[in-house]
């Protein structure tokens, strides 16, 4: 009996979506995004992305940056760079800026105002 109640008392944690602060961009919710862990650097901590939309969301230190139009031939790139930070910087975050009318094409719904 315990066990249920536990479990019932944890259900709704499991259900909440995940959102972030995204820079200049605002809350965003990453459930619909398949996110990733690095492990190979101090300064890029995860990545989440959407291949249908093209969206990418990158950690480096505490904030959140995206990227608009990444082809899953970048992502891929990344995850495969001796240097991952290097690779993120040259090939996503320089060549795949967001504005709010490329967010709103792809159908990036944020959820609060934009962060500085």
């Amino acid at each position: 009996m315990r066990a249920i109640v536990i479990v019932m008392l944890l259900l709704p944690m499991a259900a909440r979506a995940e959102v972030v602060g995204v820079k200049n961009a605002g809350d965003v919710d990453l459930s619909a995004l398949d996110c990733t862990t690095i492990t190979e650097s101090r300064l890029l901590h995860r990545v989440c992305y959407d291949a249908a939309k093209r969206y990418l969301i990158a950690q480096i230190g505490e904030d959140y940056y995206d990227s608009c139009n990444v082809a899953p031939k970048a992502v891929d790139g990344l995850f495969e760079s001796e240097h991952v930070v290097a690779y993120y910087n040259r090939e996503i975050r320089a060549q795949h800026r967001c504005t709010a009318a490329l967010r709103t094409r792809v159908g990036i719904a944020t959820l609060g105002r934009a962060t500085q």
